[in-house]
This record gives C-alpha cells, sequence and structure tokens, in this order.
C-alpha cells in the first residue's frame, strides 16, 4: 500500500517456542531463500511505522510534515515491543525528498537536520533489539506520482518510464542513496551504512506498479528489472553489509526479476482491500496468495518477505478469517518475516496522533485512501471503519503472531511506562501523556490537608478520555495522579502528582 499507499531451517520456522538468537550489534544475513541472525535462523513480524523519519509527509496528510518528537517515537518503539516485534519498516527514514524538512528538499543538495529523528529512532530501535527496513523513494508530501514524481519533475520528464530508464533520473536517486547510506549518526556514531540495526535498505516502494498501470510490456518490465539491479549493485558498492530488499513489485508478471544477483530479499504488499487496483486478470488475495508468491520468490532462489499486508476488516471481514492468514505466514517456512500497515503512537501532551490521510466521509474511510481503516491504535480506538473492540482483538492477534514468528512463547504484557500528567489548567480537567500498552487509566485525587489519595476513576478511562473531567473539581489544593493498566490488569508506577 504505502498510500500513493529453514532440514533444521524448517523446523526452526514451524517451533513456536525455540527461541531465536537476537544481537543488535549484529548484521542480518542471508542464506539461501532464508535470514539469518549471529548463525541462527531469524523470522519476524512487526509494524511499518512510516512516520519515525517525518510526520505528515504521505499524501493526504493536511496537518504537513513535522519532524516527531523523541517521545512518540520512544512510544513506537515501546508499543511495538511490547508486541513482540522484531523488525519495522520506516519508510521516512530514508525516502523523503521535495519538502522543506525532507532529507533532499532541493535536488541534489542535501538535509543533514532532517536526520535527526531517524537517528534517534535507530537508537531507540537498537535498545529494543528491533532492526529497521529503510525504503529510498517512496511517498511524497508536495508531488504528484510519490517521490519518484519529485525526481521527475525536477528533471522536467514527463513520463514515469523515465526513472527506470535514463541515466540522469538514475544518477539523481543514486546520489540521494548515497547520501543516506553515509550519513553519520551522531548518537551511535555510525554511519547508516555500517550500522547493523538496519536490516536491509528497500529500493522503492511498489514502484513498478506505474509501468503495470501503464500497460507495461515485457520490454518496459525488462527495464524496471534492469534498473532493480543497477540500484541493487551500487548500494552493494557503497555498502556490503545490508541487505538489499526488491520492492518494485513486478515479479508476478515478470518473474527475471527474481534472478538479479544483487537482491537478497523479494516482495509485495498484500490488501484484498485494493484488489480491484490490480484489474480484472489478478487472482483476488487470499491467505493462499502469500504461500503462492512465497513458493515463488523462493524458487528463484531468494527471501520472500510481506512488507506491507492489511490488518483490518476491509481486508480480512472478521477476525477468524485474519487469523487463518496469520497462522498461513507463521507456518509457511518459505515466509522470512512480515509487516502490518501501520502503527500510530501517543503524542506528547494527551491522546493518539491524528489518524493519517483522514476522512470524515463514511464511504471514502471504508472504501478510499485513509488511515480511518489501516491505522492501528494499541491497544484499540474506535475509527469510522473499525471499532475498537475490533482494533483490539486483531491487534492482540497481531501480538501473538510475531512471537510466534520469532519463536517465542507469548509473554505476559509489559507493565506500561508512567503516565505523565500534562495539565490540570483547567479546573477538573485532567490531561496526562499515554502510556504504551496501556488499556485503562485510573485517576486519584488528594484534597488539601488529606494523606490519602482517594480513586474517582477506578479504571474507567482510556485514552481516548483523555483529558477526562472529574466531575467533582475544585479550585485549589487539588492533586490528582493518573496509573496506567495493561491486559492483563496490571498497574503501572502512579505519574507523579499535579
Amino acid at each position: 500500500m504505502a498510500r500513493s499507499k529453514f532440514f533444521i531451517f524448517a523446523l526452526a520456522a514451524l517451533l513456536p517456542i525455540a527461541a531465536q538468537a537476537q544481537s543488535p550489534d549484529a548484521f542480518v544475513q542471508r542464506s539461501g531463500t532464508k535470514l539469518i541472525l549471529n548463525s541462527a535462523p531469524f523470522r519476524y513480524s512487526g509494524p511499518n511505522i512510516e512516520w519515525l523519519g517525518l510526520e505528515g509527509y504521505g499524501p493526504h496528510d493536511p496537518m504537513g510534515p513535522r519532524l516527531p518528537s523523541h517521545f512518540e517515537i520512544d512510544d513506537a518503539f515501546d508499543t511495538a515491543a511490547e508486541m513482540g516485534a522484531k523488525v519495522v519498516r520506516a519508510q521516512t527514514m530514508g525516502d523523503t525528498v521535495g519538502c522543506p524538512l525532507c532529507i533532499e528538499p532541493t535536488e541534489g543538495n542535501f538535509n543533514e537536520a532532517a536526520f535527526a529523528s531517524s537517528d534517534y529512532a535507530i537508537a531507540i530501535a537498537h535498545k529494543h533489539g528491533i532492526k529497521l527496513i529503510i525504503p529510498l523513494v517512496g511517498d511524497c508530501a508536495t508531488c504528484a506520482g510519490g517521490g519518484i514524481g519529485q525526481y521527475l519533475a525536477w528533471e522536467k520528464k514527463p513520463n514515469p518510464q523515465d526513472f527506470f530508464t535514463d541515466p540522469t533520473l538514475i544518477a539523481a536517486y543514486e546520489k540521494h542513496i548515497d547520501a543516506v547510506l553515509n550519513h553519520l549518526n551522531p548518537i551511535t556514531n555510525l554511519r547508516y551504512k555500517d550500522d547493523p540495526t538496519i536490516m536491509a535498505w528497500e529500493n522503492c516502494n511498489m514502484c513498478g506498479i506505474l509501468t503495470l498501470l501503464s500497460g507495461g510490456n515485457a520490454t518496459a518490465l525488462g527495464q524496471v528489472s534492469s534498473w532493480v539491479e543497477t540500484i541493487g549493485t551500487h548500494i552493494k558498492q557503497q555498502d556490503p553489509h545490508h541487505l538489499y530488499l526488491d520492492t518494485s513489485g513486478i515479479y508476478r508478471v515478470y518473474p527475471p526479476v527474481l534472478d538479479n544477483k544483487s537482491t537478497d530479499l523479494a516482495t509485495f504488499e498484500f490488501y484484498p482491500h485494493w484488489d480491484i487496483l490490480l484489474g480484472p486478470n489478478q487472482p483476488p488475495t487470499t491467505a493462499a496468495t502469500f504461500t503462492h508468491d512465497a513458493a515463488t520468490v523462493t524458487g528463484h532462489g531468494r527471501v520472500f518477505i510481506v512488507n506491507e499486508f492489511g490488518w483490518d476488516r476491509t481486508d480480512w471481514k472478521t477476525p477468524v478469517d485474519f487469523e487463518n492468514v496469520l497462522n498461513t505466514l507463521s507456518t509457511d517456512p518459505n515466509v522470512s518475516g512480515d509487516g502490518f500497515w501501520a502503527l500510530q503512537a501517543h503524542l506528547d501532551n494527551f491522546g493518539f496522533q491524528p489518524i493519517p490521510a483522514d476522512s470524515n466521509n463514511p464511504v471514502f474511510a471504508e472504501h478510499g485512501e485513509s488511515g480511518q481503516w489501516w491505522a492501528l491504535y494499541y491497544p484499540g480506538v474506535k475509527t469510522l471503519v473499525n471499532t475498537a473492540e475490533d482494533m483490539a482483538a486483531r491487534a492482540q492477534l497481531l501480538r501473538a503472531h510475531a512471537y510466534t514468528m520469532s519463536g517465542t512463547a507469548v509473554p505476559k504484557h509489559n507493565i506500561p511506562p508512567r503516565p505523565v500528567i500534562t495539565s490540570t489548567v483547567i479546573v477538573g480537567l485532567i490531561a496526562w501523556r499515554g502510556s504504551a500498552g496501556a488499556v485503562r487509566y485510573s485517576v486519584e485525587r488528594n484534597d488539601q490537608g488529606s494523606k490519602e489519595w482517594k480513586p474517582i476513576c477506578d479504571r474507567c478511562a482510556t485514552d481516548a478520555d483523555d483529558p477526562w473531567v472529574d466531575p467533582h473539581g475544585a479550585l485549589g489544593g487539588v492533586h490528582y495522579r493518573v496509573i496506567a493498566w495493561n491486559a492483563d490488569g496490571i498497574p503501572s508506577e502512579p505519574s507523579d502528582p499535579r
């Protein structure tokens, strides 16, 4: 989507509690059609968190691009870890072009300050032992046709196919790639190309769709395939450590792309929601689609992963349907990893980040391009498309699936971080910074002269009720504190009083 949209290996893949070796200081490597880490099989599940480098960068986000706060990044990785993630894919950590806060605001000019959020995100991912997939061209906030459209506009090229064939455009993109790979992270003191927290560089975000939608013949598809190898060769000349992921998305109609020597991994994006865009000759996306594609990719000696898949009811009508998909992924040894689209986080002051690509039109919200159906807020909120209960149930299926994929028993839920009260300025109105993994909050009150904290909201509030109103608010001498509760009914430490 992304908005524009192993005998030993096999056994390890199928044993749900055979724990995998994991080190934040080792590179994920490829062994044939499998991934390994520290010489052991490596399988994963995790979220796409598009905005880690730049928030509001994708199309249809009227709030406009902004750098996410450290808290938002912390909260996202705390949530991903709570959900059992071993890998996170994050587009805007490498693909931003054409805006003042972008990595490449104008052609050939690079903004070192734009790496600040990505630098921090890499450090936090390392702390959690989470690996990263970083695409190098994807969406665009200010141009038509995604990031590819920006390069075309810069070079005044009207034909999208020129991105794959024109030497000037290819050189311009390679210059962007070099700027990302060679950036020195002041927090880790490592250049991105030397950092084992990064698992793979991704060439593009389903860029072959442009050729397919224009009726791409074998010649045009062959040009895309040649481009895939050109970019892969360039990346590996600059960076021999990391894996190269082809997300051109053309292998279904042009299998030779899977024989490119530089490619380590290949993927597609799986959304029944968007089947109509693939045309009448393409079979519908079902659980069997994953198995078929995995066999195709591994049959050519490459690693198969699922870069993006939908989780909501517009993709899989019931939780039972969705659970069948997750079971298919976890039991197929040809599937090395998967990532759902897409995880959101709490805001610094209160509540969650706004719904990306939002819409107040119920029909468009369900059938168009909107976070109303694909944005996941853990443990679950109500949108125009999803009930809070259904989102919560599917989020727990995703959590169990992630642990199964990594060969780990599903643990108890993490204890949420202490909430932070951010405002009590308005009498009786208490706002607090949400806690990753919290399903409920309690509010306690201490009146002037009292030595006791009195519960006035016993697990009665959620993030949707933040700020919360004390019906007996009083002027002066009143203090509050907030406690977060996880899904196992275990409380956090109380917040500092305010």
